[in-house]
């Protein structure tokens, strides 16, 4: 079968566009990750109705335009919300015994055999714009997945679930035998990435399977799912990971590349055995919101400046510390774009590779074959690096190296597991890093956390407490007349959150604070020196941004530690005279 052309080199071929507007459409789409095709409309390149015509033709169907022909009503009673949004199809008209489906893609098989066993009718796909369509689908059906469309799907499949399959396990499943779960399997996915979820719990109880999304980094319960479906849910998820269906006894990793309304969205497997069954968490990856510039990471004026001066020096080691989920390969991330250059050989050894920078030569390490990241970053230094990210420091072995590397002339950027800055030398040091060494390579330690925003539709203002009150005196801050706290609305799903931001505390390694590193200082003179030099503990930069009304208190003191001792300074002081 011969291979497809890509998109540009299709209209370049066709004469649509010429070469040149091509290569300007893509060094946009750099700036802005959105579908090539929507880059030359915006550009003006091309009209959105010469390019669908344009790609219809080269599919071999007819084009379908929603916004001269809306879809027959006749033709959308045929299908139900749900199934539209699990499969991103939408029927336009109905001919006799034939069904106009309109798709993004026209050849998604599963997608016209589920509609046609629904149904009952003959299908003729045709294309139309992804854009277009998903509005359509939301302005008819609804736009919020509800959990009534899961329950319908899985009403569905346990009903096309046949008898002699349901004493089957996983392993004798084939791809055939799943297909009842293909749209509730598409529904879940769907449903998370339009949640804004950054992961999807499959997990099997001792009567049920409970499917959560993690949302703003806290896990909710999305639907219940009966047990007797889990052995095709299992294969019908390995089959897409391209997992071993047969194995069961051993956990195992794979990927998703998944697209929804135009834009790819990558999704990482794990499958974990378990009690009642096997465990899987689907980590998404979506490429067009997750890669950002240092501008937006969340930065304070005076941390953004002090970030750019210690990422942007020549040579030494800068850390990010924190806990998983908090963000810290997104900031990495953020600094290679604007490393960057063609005056600079960017590398990096990761694991696994979570986006495709533009730029950035990126290489996975493979542990299994006994490529660990210090074996990799050796053989990165001989590859003339001048800026090197190395995904984390898990050991001695790989602490020494990349020190070494910073030694020699090179910019290495890594993540170190700790609670804040200054514990990250004593965590070093633990590794068995010599303290002499360190403190001539370290030139910064930058630690974060990720805070959910209060939803700016329904959040409410009270009057702070007296202890309240006292805790932003505690921290040298001003004393709040008004604070910010949740309630919850349809907009927030009743969270009283929307999205999150992240708070930083800023360390750098001062020549004073480098001697205090080669003697084994305590934190605590790390911390009262670095203070001197712009350090601002997180917890201030945390109860900051509760003062600003970004955040609730609440959730300030659940992502950050807060010292609130001194609230009990007298009770203290009156127990140690009674001691006395």
């Amino acid at each position: 079968m011969a291979k497809q052309k890509r998109l540009g080199d299709l209209l370049v071929s066709l004469r649509i566009i010429s070469e040149q507007q091509l290569n300007l459409a893509l060094e946009a789409q750099k700036h802005n990750p959105m579908p090539l095709g929507a880059v030359l409309v915006t550009l003006g390149y091309i009209s959105e109705e010469l390019l669908l015509s344009a790609l219809a033709a080269h599919i071999g169907v007819y084009p379908w335009r929603l916004v001269d022909s809306p879809p027959d009503p006749k033709a959308l009673a045929k299908l139900s919300g749900d199934v539209c949004r699990a499969h991103r199809v939408l029927p336009v008209a109905l001919r006799g015994d034939l069904l106009m489906l309109a798709m993004i893609n026209p050849h998604d098989i599963d997608a016209i055999d589920f509609v046609r066993n629904t149904t009952g009718l003959r299908i003729e796909p045709v294309l139309a714009d992804a854009q277009r369509l998903v509005k359509a689908i939301d302005g008819l059906y609804g736009g919020r997945l509800v959990t009534q469309d899961l329950d319908k799907l899985v009403d569905a499949a346990v009903q096309d679930v046949r008898t002699d399959h349901k004493d089957k396990g996983a392993s004798s499943l084939t791809e055939e035998d799943t297909r009842p779960v293909v749209g509730l399997v598409n529904q879940i996915l769907v449903g998370a990435i339009r949640a804004r979820a950054s992961d999807i719990h499959i997990e099997p109880r001792q009567n049920r399977i409970e499917i959560r999304y993690r949302v703003d980094g806290q896990l909710q319960l999305a639907q219940t799912v009966p047990n007797t479906l889990l052995p095709m849910l299992t294969a019908r998820l390995k089959i897409m990971a391209e997992l071993d269906i047969v194995e069961y006894r051993l956990p195992q990793d794979g990927r998703i590349s998944a697209n929804l309304d135009g834009r790819t969205v990558d999704i990482r497997v794990s499958v974990l055995p378990n009690h009642y069954g096997q465990r899987i968490v689907l980590r998404i990856l979506d490429k067009a919101n997750s890669l950002k510039e240092i501008d937006d990471v969340g930065f304070t004026a005076s941390d953004l400046k002090l970030f750019r001066s210690l990422v942007h020096k020549p040579y030494g080691m800068f850390l990010v510390t924190g806990p998983t989920g908090s963000g810290k390969t997104t900031t990495l991330y953020a600094a290679l774009q604007e490393l960057r250059s063609a005056a600079r050989n960017v590398m990096t050894c990761e694991d696994p590779i979570e986006y495709d920078v533009d730029g950035v030569n990126q290489s996975q390490v493979n542990e299994k074959v006994g490529l660990t990241f210090a074996k990799q970053l050796r053989a990165i230094l001989r590859q003339d690096p001048d800026v090197i990210l190395v995904g984390e420091i898990r050991d001695g072995e790989t602490a020494e190296t990349a020190i070494r590397a910073a030694l020699t002339g090179h910019l290495v950027l890594s993540t170190l597991h700790c609670n804040d800055s200054p514990s990250a030398v004593p965590r070093l040091f633990d590794m068995g890093v010599e303290p002499f060494v360190l403190s001539t390579s370290l030139i910064g330690v930058m630690s974060q956390r990720l805070l959910r925003q209060l939803c700016p539709h329904c959040r409410d203002s009270y009057v702070p407490n007296v202890e309240e009150r006292r805790l932003f005196e505690i921290h040298g801050l001003q004393d709040p007349e008004l604070l910010c706290r949740p309630v919850g609305c349809a907009q927030c799903s009743g969270t009283g959150y929307q999205g999150r931001k992240a708070v930083h505390e800023l360390l750098p390694i001062t020549p004073s604070i480098a001697n205090m590193i080669a003697t084994r200082a305590p934190i605590s003179e790390l911390r009262k020196t670095a203070e001197t030099y712009g350090y601002v503990p997180m917890q201030v930069r945390a109860l900051e941004a509760v003062i600003q009304g970004k955040t609730s208190l609440e959730e300030a003191q659940l992502m950050v530690y807060i010292d609130s001792l001194a609230l009990d300074l007298p009770a203290v002081s009156s127990i140690l005279a009674l001691a006395a």
